[in-house]
Order: C-alpha cells, then structure tokens, then sequence
C-alpha cells in the first residue's frame, strides 16, 4: 500500500501536474492497435478493468482495421509530432520505428517498479523485442502458425483428424479429401485448404524442408532462398493449389478471403495465428480445433508476437508503463487470454485455466504452447516490413498461377521455385544488402 501510495504520488507530482488547478488532473493516455470488432471489445474490456483499478488515468483506446493502415497511422502520427502514447505492434512491422529512435524503451521502466521478472515470460516474444540487450517493447503474446480445421467436414467426408505429429503427406491427403463437388456441378462447394499467400505463411515449410529466409538473423544481407531445401519448402504449398486443386482460385478467394470461408463452413482447413479464435468464437454451431502444423524433415513453426511500445514523445511515460504493467500482469493477460484474443506471454496464465479451459475452442489450445519450443522468427531489421510488403504481392500472384516447369525436370517442377526466388531477390535484395554497415 505504500509503495502504491508512492507511485501515485510521483505520478502525480511528475506526470499529472496535481497542483494545476486543473478540474480534472487525470492522466490521458492513448493506445493504438489493429483489432477487429471482436478484439476491440476485448481490449475495451482490458481498459475498463485498468481504469477501474486506477482512477487516475484515462485510456482513449483507438482500434485499426488492418495493419497497413496502422503502419502508416503511425509513421504519420510521429512525422507529425502527434504519435499515441502506447500502441501495439507485431514485431515483424516496427523495425522502421525502432530505426528512428522514436521509442522510450520500456523495459528499465517495467524493471524500476520491482514487478517484472524475464523468466515469468516466454523468452521468444521478449527476444523478438529486445535491441543490444535492452527490451524496447513490453509483449502481449506469443502465438504460432497453426492448422485451423472444420471437424464437421473432417467427419462428413470420413477424414482422419490431425495429429499431434502428421506429415506433409497427412496435411496433403487431408487438403485432398476434403476439396468436393457437393451439389455434381462440376464446380467445387468445399475446399480442402485455403491462405494468406505471404512470406510469413511460407515460412515454416521453408524451414521444415532445411531451408532458411535469409544468411544471417541477426545482420541479414540476403536472402538464403537459392538451394533445393528451401525451393522445396516453398513449392509444397502451390503444388496443392496447382496440382491437387483444393485451394479457390485466385478470383473467388479475393471474393471471399479464408478466414470469411471457414467461417462459413466452406472450407475444410486454413493457416492462422491465435487472433483469429476470438472471431471464431462467435460463430454459431461452428465445430472446429486446432492442430499443428504438418512436419516434414524437422518440425517448425513461426513466431506471431505483438507488443506495447511507448512513444518518448509521450507526456505520461510513468502513467504509460502503469498500463503496461497491468496489461502484461495476471489480471489483463487474463482477461485477454479468456477472450481468446492471445496465448499469454506470462507463463502462468498461458498455463491457467483461463487459456486452457476445455470448456472453450479450440478444444487443443494446448497446441500453441506446444509450439513455443519449435518457434522461428524473421529478422528485426527497419526495413523488414517494407521488404513483407514488396515481396507478398509477388507470391501471391506466383502461388496462383499455373507452374512454369523447366526443360530438366518436368515431375519435380523446382525451376518455378527458384523463379519466385529470383523475383523476391530482384524486390527485396537491394533493402537487405542496405542493412548492411
């Protein structure tokens, strides 16, 4: 209590300006993130329960509908001297914010309160947002690339259900079976598979094949994509939309993306991270799971992480970590992990009931944490998310178009492999080579 009765008072006299005259001397903050309408009532829920715990600071919570609107909020917001106090972020998109030296890194701040302990917190997520030794943003989560499955259709068509350790062969057996022509039109009603075509989705196969993204983690200068193991690993995923045929095309899946399919129970399996099981959560008679991602030479999977960064231009640091705190504390990641939203990065409750309970979906919520041992990331460099941002469209339009197989090796098609190499090469390999001192 008087630690507390401490804190508030130095917030009060450092921060809040008490002695104003001001009628109402509370602290205003303003939090930023991508949410959906299903997130950000989750995130109210959060700042409500902050707000209730501590009077004295007011939390405007402002919600984006994707991320690339995000990004550039952002980068305007700082540009123009009028950024949020807090906003969330994934790791994979806060490289140029970190280049800019526009953030006040919160981890001396979350240390000076005595409260925050690394082992209490899954060591990927902070890693994935700690600079020469100093973590810069405090993490929220830690997710992985998992299956998504209907098991109505998994039943309907007699299909057998994931397994802990299936295989490449397993998930194209599956993807197989379930792609049908309900109605005999000579057009498909059900599809076995469908996703985001993106580096970050490919990633894992790339990986699971013995290949890597780039030469170096840490201080990338290329990307490593130039060898059979990673042209495999790349390949796997189009070979089932080319040669099998259980994704949509590319028309109708930007008529209806995956996510609005497998809601709607026309698809049968899909690719995504934690956040999208509070949308699921509110589609009625609905069964599905999860499962993990199908293995082949090794198993692994890719790192999803968002965190709270603090703006330094913000007038209510001390109000600013206050939040943090609570938000990364047993009670909001609670409260966030029970809605769905986030497999904790505070151990304890990723382990609690409140993440685990059975009584709500998935049934195999053990799967994320499963995975943390086997979680790969992409670089942290500034230019990273412009590099995403290049190549994505790239692999979309190669992932849906019939292959170009070269003179040697008419079966094992690799020479359309090792074309989206050179394409991501020719898009992204200048940005990296930057990087570079």
């Amino acid at each position: 209590m008087l630690r507390e009765n401490v804190c508030l008072a130095a917030l009060c006299a450092g921060v809040l300006g008490c002695g104003s005259g001001q009628p109402d001397d509370r602290a205003r903050l303003r939090l930023q993130a991508v949410a959906d309408p299903v997130e950000a009532q989750a995130y109210r829920e959060l700042v409500a329960a902050f707000e209730q715990e501590h009077p004295q600071v007011t939390v405007e919570f402002v919600p984006v509908a994707r991320h690339a609107e995000h990004v550039a909020r952002m980068a305007t917001a700082f540009a123009g001297g009028q950024p949020p106090d807090l906003f969330l972020i994934n790791f994979r998109r806060w490289g140029q914010f970190l280049d800019a030296g526009v953030l006040q890194p919160l981890g001396p701040l979350l240390a000076q309160a005595g409260e925050f302990r690394p082992q209490d917190f899954y060591a990927p997520s902070l890693e994935a947002f700690t600079v020469q030794g100093e973590l810069l943003c405090m993490p929220q989560n830690i997710s992985s690339l998992v299956v998504y499955w209907n098991r109505t259709l998994f039943r309907q068509f007699g299909v057998a259900p994931p397994t802990a350790d299936w295989s490449w062969k397993d998930f194209h057996d599956a993807a197989r079976d379930l792609t049908r022509d309900i109605d005999g039109d000579g057009r498909k009603d059900v599809f076995g598979l469908d996703l985001e075509p993106s580096i970050v989705r490919l990633a894992p196969f790339i990986w699971q094949a013995g290949g890597d993204l780039v030469d170096n983690l840490q201080q990338p200068r290329r990307f490593a994509l130039r060898n059979t193991e990673a042209v495999i690993g790349l390949m796997f995923l189009k070979r089932l939309k080319t040669a099998v045929g259980v994704m949509p095309t590319q028309s109708a899946r930007r008529a209806e993306g995956p996510d609005a399919r497998f809601m709607r129970g026309g698809l049968g399996m899909t690719l995504n991270s934690r956040r999208f099981t509070a949308s699921l959560r509110g589609v009625p008679d609905l069964d599905w799971d999860v499962a993990p991602l199908p293995r082949y030479r090794q198993a692994a999977t890719v790192l999803h992480a968002d965190a709270y960064c603090l703006a330094r231009a913000s007038r209510q640091q001390a109000a600013a970590a206050q939040f943090v705190r609570f938000a990364t504390g047993p009670t909001g990641q609670t409260l966030l992990a029970a809605s769905g939203r986030i497999v904790a990065v505070r151990r304890s409750v990723a382990r609690s009931p409140a993440f685990l309970d059975s009584g709500k979906r998935p049934d195999s919520a053990q799967v994320f944490l499963d995975a943390v041992p086997i979680m790969r990331r992409t670089p942290i460099v500034p230019v990273w998310y412009e590099v995403e941002t290049r190549i994505n469209p790239l692999i979309e339009e190669w992932m849906f178009e019939p292959p170009r197989r070269g003179r040697q090796e008419p079966n094992a098609g690799l020479g359309d492999g090792f074309r989206l190499v050179q394409m991501i090469e020719a898009a992204a390999g200048p940005l990296l080579a930057a990087e570079s001192p």
